[in-house]
């Protein structure tokens, strides 16, 4: 995703270039709603409004667009909404403008206020479930929002490196961590078999269940580098064994919130079969947490 760029504000009531696309203001509120705030549209804001919506598109398959109708809000202004409580599957979504009698027309990001939206992290995790949306500027320069659901939710904390080991700390929303619970890591440019990995619960003496369950998550460095070759790794948790739920781990809950690319941890040095191998934690444009090991590079000789 694109870091968002503040552009026009949502008072400006010109005229939209036909050559350019139009703009949404977006404004979240402390509940974790958006608001999107349309100006300046030929004079439509002025007209009665029925069947205008801002639509959102899905890019996966199989899921239908979600249009938000669109209604008056001030001279000029077009306004829709979008709840909380809406549901929206986890995914990218383009934004478009729907006008009655008219192609529908992608939209442009304008000024956006998101910094309400890490007050609505606290009773997300108290409902053991991420709910959050994210809008952002393609590369294009158009408006799209990234979805967040997760039910049960594993947020990753931090990551120490022992002998032969590095541990990940985290914390699980909407489910327990039972005595069958074990982490898996999955190869994700190549084929082939999840690895298990141990996982163990953190007990806290008097922990409110609604703060989830810490526990810490495993990896062997023979697990991460058998075969000595370069890897992308995923990490998921699974709570209840094979049967149960199962929750890849993200940074979705640290400071920002999905508002701010979480901080890499530092790259790390493992011994493999063919030599060493350089291992640096990543997170992905989703905040979710990977492993991207790679041969390291022999330092140059002198002289």
């Amino acid at each position: 995703m694109t870091a968002l760029l503040p552009g026009p504000s949502a008072g400006s009531t010109g005229p939209v270039p036909a050559a350019g696309p139009p703009r949404a203001d977006c404004v979240a509120d402390t509940a974790g709603g958006l608001t999107f705030d349309l100006a300046g549209l030929d004079g439509l804001a002025d007209r009665p409004t029925g069947g205008a919506a801002l639509l959102l598109r899905p890019r996966e398959r199989g899921t239908d667009a979600v249009p938000l109708p669109l209604t008056p809000a001030g001279v000029g202004r077009l306004r829709a909404a979008l709840p909380r409580t809406v549901p929206l599957p986890e995914g990218h979504w383009d934004a478009w403008l729907r006008l009655p009698g008219s192609p529908d027309r992608r939209l442009a990001p304008g000024a956006h206020h998101l910094g309400p939206l890490t007050a609505a992290r606290a009773a997300d995790a108290a409902a053991g479930r991420v709910v959050a949306r994210l809008p952002y500027a393609t590369r294009g320069g158009r408006l799209s929002l990234r979805s967040w659901l997760r039910a049960p939710h594993a947020e990753a904390l931090g990551l120490s490196a022992g002998p032969g080991r590095l541990t990940v700390t985290g914390r699980l929303y909407g489910a327990a961590v039972t005595a069958h619970a074990y982490g898996e890591i999955r190869a994700l440019d190549a084929p082939g078999p999840a690895c298990r990995v141990p996982v163990t619960p953190t007990p806290e003496p008097d922990h409110p269940p609604t703060e989830g369950t810490p526990f810490t998550l495993t990896l062997l460095h023979t697990d991460l580098a058998a075969d000595g070759r370069s890897r992308t790794w995923s990490l998921w948790l699974r709570p209840a064994g094979e049967t149960g739920p199962e929750a890849r781990l993200a940074r979705l809950l640290g400071p920002g919130g999905v508002t701010t690319a979480p901080t890499p941890h530092p790259p790390l040095a493992l011994p493999g079969p063919r030599g060493p191998l350089h291992a640096a934690p990543l997170y992905t444009p989703s905040h979710d947490l990977t492993f991207r090991l790679s041969p390291a590079v022999p330092p140059p000789r002198r002289g």
